[in-house]
């Protein structure tokens, strides 16, 4: 499948940050796919995001510069908590939240929703930007979605954790994965491993695909390299890159490096079934 703007095999985020040089707040649209919509947003300390929700779509963030206190709804009443360079952050559909940047820094995230996702705001907010004519009010029904994919660990969604966090509760474990997300239209898992995890591949194989969605990924720790078909050499993300594949197309995410590595994965659908090249060598 081609490449349709904004989306791009790779977005490094030293890229974007050379281009916005100097300037503190900016947002780039990097997916807009039909199923997902993606920005990196780029907001100076005390820049706030008023409590809002999306009606039909969850929101996940992952902070990959500065530090951002969240405020979100749960079923178990509000979270609130403080995320920075490494975390991973999941607002459910239908549940109020905020965010504002803390500290000195400014703070740069990756933010992700449904395509279509609408934010309802619980009052008028300020600064919202142009294309608002009137606020109107409504009422909506909130809290779990009763016909979502049901949560197997019986503990709710998970709502923040940092690489840092994974990792100590994996010590001692070369290569591990654990689910990120399981919803209606949101599915996504924390890989990591390093270099000789690497399941052994021979020449010409292809790897994996999906018939009828993008997978995209972003790199939370050290380097991976993805081989991606039509497109004639690897790949290297950084921590902070965004990687993306279309659908029906053929690739390979690879730990990278001398140290260890891990990608959080995202897909819209909650089975993601993989379509394998010819005799894979093994099933991911």
């Amino acid at each position: 499948m081609p490449y349709a703007a904004p989306m791009k095999p790779l977005t490094r985020l030293a890229d974007l940050k050379a281009k916005h040089y100097g300037n503190s707040n900016w947002s780039e649209l990097v997916i807009d796919d039909g199923n997902s919509r993606a920005y990196v947003i780029s907001a100076a300390p005390g820049s706030k995001v008023a409590r809002h929700l999306f009606p039909d779509s969850p929101a996940w963030w992952v902070v990959q510069e500065g530090r951002i206190r969240f405020e979100i709804e749960t079923p178990q009443g509000w979270q609130k908590f403080e995320a920075r360079k490494g975390s991973y952050v999941f607002a459910p559909e239908r549940h109020l939240h905020s965010l504002e940047v803390v500290g000195n820094e400014p703070a740069i995230r990756f933010e992700v929703t449904l395509a279509a996702a609408t934010p309802v705001f619980d009052a008028p907010p300020e600064n919202v930007g142009n294309g608002v004519i009137e606020y109107i009010p409504v009422t909506l029904s909130t809290g779990p979605n009763p016909d979502d994919v049901p949560n197997k660990s019986g503990t709710g969604d998970r709502i923040h954790v940092n690489i840092e966090d994974l990792e100590a509760s994996r010590r001692g474990q070369s290569a591990w994965s654990e689910p990120a997300q399981r919803k209606n239209r949101v599915r996504g898992n924390f890989i990591y491993g390093h270099a000789r995890d690497n399941p052994k591949r021979k020449p010409g194989y292809r790897g994996h695909m999906h018939a009828d969605f993008a997978e995209f990924w972003i790199v939370l720790r050290g380097q991976l390299q993805w081989i991606m078909e039509g497109i004639g050499h690897p790949l290297l993300a950084s921590e902070g890159d965004i990687v993306y594949a279309p659908p029906k197309t053929f690739h390979i995410p690879e730990f990278y490096g001398d140290g260890p590595a891990c990608r959080l994965t995202s897909s819209t659908y909650p089975s993601a079934n993989h379509i394998f090249d010819a005799a894979p060598e093994r099933k991911q």
